[in-house]
């Protein structure tokens, strides 16, 4: 039988009918294969799939990525925030003016601080947001 028969067939049988296909070289090779799909399986059932991007190590570098999560906090002010009231819940509980009382700090971003920490989560309702599409739709 010819490779492209075989390619052909394995292309009908993944778009076509919608079953995934594995190839592999060697009988070691599909073990793992199948080890790694299991896992991956595993873990989806779980609800554990790893998140790409950025992630800091040690109880400081996570507090400092929290907090510059926030508008208008970058790293120098997240740290200076930090070192000034100690952890994240006193930022959060501490009022305009004890925010403003941080070097760097206004009277905008402790404003806007403030406005995020405090807005309803059901502002942000997922339904009403508009669906931007990735590729353009042609019928």
């Amino acid at each position: 039988m010819q490779w492209e028969a075989i390619q052909g067939a394995l292309v009908t049988v993944t778009l076509c009918y919608g079953i995934p296909v594995l190839r592999t070289r060697t009988p070691e090779e599909t073990v793992r294969t199948m080890l790694f799909a299991a896992r991956q399986t595993r873990a989806v059932a779980a609800g554990t799939l790893p998140r790409p991007g950025y992630r800091p190590r040690g109880k400081r570098a996570r507090q400092l990525f929290i907090l510059q999560g926030f508008p208008g906090i970058g790293p120098e002010r997240a740290r200076r925030l930090l070192t000034r009231f100690g952890s994240i819940r006193a930022i959060v509980e501490a009022d305009a003016d004890a925010l403003r009382a941080v070097e760097g700090i206004g009277e905008h971003t402790a404003t806007a601080l403030q406005s995020h920490l405090e807005q309803q989560c059901a502002e942000y309702d997922s339904v009403s947001l508009p669906v931007r599409r990735a590729f353009p739709v042609r019928i």
